[in-house]
């Protein structure tokens, strides 16, 4: 039997645990050289600036940054420190639900599965609110697999309070509900939990738990949630888009764990006895109101690769299941597969963001959002200078992100001129600026709102954001000799 079949005895699980610390610290690794990306940096000016809740999402990955960068400094290890370490509690929520419903074999092999998916492998470096969803689903689905194990309803105050916490990190984890629900009143066994208080009790801990960001967007027009739910606005019918949503979640699940899930959700749907199917009826069913929900917009948008995210460590558990339930003589060799095939695609993806030495070729590189910013701010800085500018100002949260992170201990001030809702969480620029010359970096050229906003608004030139002698893209600057308050309130973009 090979390594990547672990048959559940001490000598396997320790291999397992051995093989999740060598990743997380090429992980570490990674996080320390991969530049971080424009989504990262202006999360990380959210951790500056701690609140309940934010324009884009709940708080959690604020916190976490937050707490990263007080032990190791605003770099980008620090910025992706508790990021890569969920990977570990996320492995072990993994790890005992498959030894709750299932066995210690199961449970090990699951935890080598979700590591080898690219989501995981890959995506766990950077610091976004997926973390926290993920390894709070993770725990939640381990609470109802204790629940569903040991009928102590108590268990539903842990399932409660981790569910809190993670609709807390991203609303997605709204679906995790739904999703027990749907479990209980399909389980013949679990039905009687819904006139449980036990059940009920869980559900009024994940809302007290969740209060905090309900009250915060309360008091702030409810921008979070105005902005999350504006997509079930649906836009025009594009039905091309879903062999496109399931191509990408194929490749990010990994195409082996992804066949093995196939292969779950075919005997699941047969109901052949063959497999554990009462081990499998809660795991898939709390993944269907996601999975359902994202399919059907996917014929109106594109699905990004990671809004399936939270139910991977669910997903990974239950190719777990069927691969080793499966005939061996069909399916050993793809189960053995998995784990070395998931890692040398998580390094290869690893090694491609950082592009060492700038070896990919220009129209190779995927991760050109990530570079050439430090160059950017720091030509930004200079004509700051050189044209006697006293603050910044940018029309795109990304820029504002990476100049903030990059001239932040240079003191200069940098704000945000559109989308002004988006920066609810820091205190109001200072309003003696808009006496003061500024200089505006824009992706583009700015409407006409915005010269109602500056007096003697200009262009002065561009700078060029370029990665490997060439340039990704040219961003515009101007410079305005002061500007009127609305600049400030509510934003040029709003007037």
């Amino acid at each position: 039997m090979s390594a990547a079949e672990p048959t559940g005895d001490r000598t396997d699980l320790r291999w397992v645990s051995i093989a999740l610390l060598v990743l997380i610290a090429v992980r570490l690794l990674a996080a320390a050289l991969i530049p971080l990306s424009p989504d990262e940096t202006y999360y990380l000016s959210w951790s500056r600036f701690p609140a309940w809740s934010y324009y884009d999402h709940p708080p959690m990955v604020a916190w976490w940054i937050r707490g990263g960068t007080l032990l190791l400094g605003e770099n980008p290890l620090g910025v992706r420190l508790f990021t890569v370490a969920s990977t570990i509690p996320t492995s072990i929520a993994v790890y005992f639900t498959g030894k709750v419903l299932f066995d210690r074999a199961t449970g090990a092999l699951a935890v080598l599965f979700i590591n080898a998916t690219l989501l995981i492998g890959v995506g766990s470096i950077s610091a976004t609110p997926d973390a926290p969803s993920v390894m709070f689903w993770a725990f939640a689905i381990l609470g109802f697999a204790l629940v569903a194990r040991t009928s102590n309803g108590a268990w539903w105050l842990a399932v409660g309070v981790v569910a809190g916490l993670g609709v807390a990190s991203k609303l997605t984890d709204l679906f995790l509900g739904l999703g027990i629900l749907l479990a209980l009143a399909a389980g013949r066994n679990l039905r009687r939990w819904l006139v449980s208080p036990w059940l009920w009790a869980g559900g009024v801990a994940a809302a007290l738990v969740f209060s905090p960001v309900f009250l915060w967007n309360a008091g702030h027009d409810w921008i979070t949630f105005a902005k999350q739910f504006g997509r079930i606005d649906t836009g025009s019918f594009q039905p091309e888009k879903f062999p496109e949503f399931i191509v990408t979640q194929f490749a990010v699940l990994n195409p082996l764990i992804a066949i093995f899930v196939g292969l779950a959700a075919l005997v699941w749907v047969k109901r052949n006895r063959a497999y554990p199917l009462a081990g499998l009826d809660p795991l898939i069913w709390t993944t269907v109101p996601l999975i359902a929900y994202m399919a059907i917009h996917s014929f109106h948008e594109q699905i990004q690769a990671h809004w399936l995210a939270p139910i991977f460590p669910t997903l990974a558990l239950i190719a777990a299941v069927v691969a080793l339930a499966a005939p061996p003589e069909r399916w050993a060799g793809g189960r053995a597969l998995v784990f070395p095939v998931g890692v040398f695609l998580s390094l290869l993806g690893l090694v491609l963001a950082a592009n060492p030495g700038g070896i990919l070729p220009f129209w190779l590189d995927a991760g050109q959002v990530i570079r050439g910013w430090d160059e950017v701010a720091a030509d930004a800085d200079a004509l700051r200078r050189s044209s006697g500018a006293t603050w910044i100002g940018t029309n795109y949260y990304g820029i504002l992100g990476e100049l903030h992170f990059h001239l932040h201990a240079e003191g200069i001030p940098v704000i945000g001129l559109a989308e002004r809702q988006r920066y609810a969480y820091a205190p109001p620029p200072n309003p003696a600026l808009l006496n003061q010359p500024v200089l505006i970096i824009a992706t583009g050229a700015l409407p006409d709102s915005f010269s109602e906003c500056f007096t003697d608004l200009a262009q002065i030139g561009t700078i060029a954001r370029r990665s490997g002698g060439q340039t990704i893209e040219n961003l515009i600057a101007y410079r305005a000799a002061g500007a009127t308050a609305a600049a400030f309130d509510p934003g040029c973009d709003a007037r």
